[in-house]
């Protein structure tokens, strides 16, 4: 077996291995803190039946790389809420077989194993959150 104290230049390998292991959850870190502090993209709006279904789904499947309005890994729920305001069902069906818009962060998950229905009450929490989170109406 060789070790690192007799073969040159084995630990300077070692470490940068190590490094190139901790270096995208250092990377994330701040986004995973950014997560915890941000406010709800729903707070003090009045959410339908169906939105009130989807948000508590939103926060277990979503809210890691979705945001009020920032942009993390994934786009802000206000620019969702933007692009997809007349078509609920292209949430869904992004959800369920995502695409690659940005290469600098890793791609979305697909969500087939999620009940369309879910799905479609996570699109209406998305578009009525989002909506007021894009036309400021959070509370400070």
């Amino acid at each position: 077996c060789v070790t690192a104290s007799h073969a040159p230049g084995a630990e300077a390998r070692y470490v940068a291995a190590a490094r190139m292991r901790w270096s995208p959850l250092l990377a994330a870190l701040p986004l995973l803190v950014a997560a915890c502090q941000r406010p709800a993209a729903d707070e003090g709006v009045a959410l339908s039946p169906q939105a009130q279904k989807g948000k508590a789904l939103f926060s277990t499947l979503c809210a890691s790389c979705h945001a009020p309005s920032a942009k993390l890994v994934g786009p802000p729920v206000s620019e969702m809420a933007s692009l997809y305001a007349t078509d609920p069902e292209g949430i869904v069906r992004w959800a369920v077989a995502p695409g690659r818009k940005r290469t600098d962060v890793p791609p979305m998950p697909s969500f087939r194993g999620v009940r369309t229905s879910d799905l479609a009450d996570v699109a209406q929490y998305i578009i009525e959150a989002g909506t007021a989170a894009g036309n400021g109406k959070q509370r400070p």
